[in-house]
């Protein structure tokens, strides 16, 4: 399911790319929140927040490591409150991954080493790693229904987006950038030819690959460019700024011709049937967080003091 392979993903990243975590050299062992009976300090926060804030604002970094550490959490926190066990198979498995794990770091000295630097435990490691297989064990009490195709249609009009967008790049606060951004948003907005526009100033060699404009769902631009479609209507336009740069964005119908629409749909209509099954795990999961008693807490005074 989706949500078992973005947090994959995302632990690849930490664990197995060289140790991309938080390196803070300080003991910010302080609970930042609590699932269940399960407390996730500072520096274990940090580890997921390191990875995603190279790449978003610093306010949606923090609001998907949050989403991470409580979910991940709470896969394992469900799972132990049903007595789930592996078998020896799976906890062969799970020893061969976690041995990986070490085996990055060239030795179990540069192991410890990384737990060191960034203000971590074996046992939170330990945690990470058999988040994956909680997940399998619980999807598989999950009822699965099937979608029909009328289903999985609508899922695409609500949640997928089409956009085109003008990139102008600049390594720093840059006003003359911006002002040529809003320069070309007004240009737009008063009529001129926006292919023209990107043909002419756009710096995102995608424009040429996508000539119809970026087909995307929940999550998969940056925060700044998703905002920025959500914030207008079909043909309207609007500028954001991202770590990319200036965007001048104007948003588009996914059923400009029934043919586009039907070729897009059946590019991701797999994708949409797995995001359906996800969404289901996780109402399911937080059902079953209900039914056990697990409560979530967040320490938000700490967390805003994160920088």
């Amino acid at each position: 399911m989706k949500y078992t392979k973005l947090a994959a993903a995302a632990l690849s990243c930490t664990l197995l790319l060289g140790g991309c975590g938080a390196n803070t050299g300080s003991d910010s062992s302080e609970t930042l929140m609590t699932v269940g009976d399960i407390n996730v300090t500072e520096n274990e926060f940090n580890f997921f927040l390191t990875t995603y804030k190279d790449n978003m604002d610093l306010g949606a970094a923090k609001e998907l490591s949050l989403e991470y550490c409580e979910r991940n959490h709470l896969i394992i926190a469900v799972a132990e409150a049903m007595g789930i066990k592996f078998d020896e198979e799976t906890q062969t498995e799970i020893d061969e991954y976690k041995q990986q794990v070490v085996d990055a770091y060239d030795s179990d000295t540069g192991y410890n080493e990384f737990l060191k630097e960034n203000g971590l435990t074996d046992e939170y490691i330990d945690r990470l790693v058999s988040v994956g297989f909680y997940s399998d064990a619980l999807q598989e009490v999950v009822e699965n229904v099937g979608y029909t195709d009328e289903e999985k249609r609508e899922y695409f009009k609500e949640h997928y987006r089409r956009a085109k967008h003008i990139l102008l790049t600049s390594e720093e606060e840059d006003a003359t950038i911006e002002a040529q951004a809003e320069e070309l948003l007004e240009r737009a907005q008063s009529g001129e030819d926006f292919d023209t526009l990107i043909s002419e100033y756009s710096e995102d060699p995608g424009s040429e690959t996508y000539p119809d404009g970026y087909v995307f769902t929940d999550d998969e631009m940056v925060v700044e460019f998703q905002d920025g479609v959500d914030s207008i209507g079909i043909g309207e336009f609007t500028l954001v700024k991202s770590s990319y740069g200036y965007h001048i964005i104007q948003r588009l119908a996914l059923d400009e011709t029934e043919e586009y629409f039907e070729e897009q749909y059946a590019n991701v209509e797999s994708d949409i049937e797995s995001a359906m099954e996800n969404d289901k795990f996780l109402e399911q999961l937080y059902a079953w967080a209900e039914e056990y008693g697990i409560e979530i807490t967040v320490n938000q005074e700490l967390l805003d003091s994160i920088e």
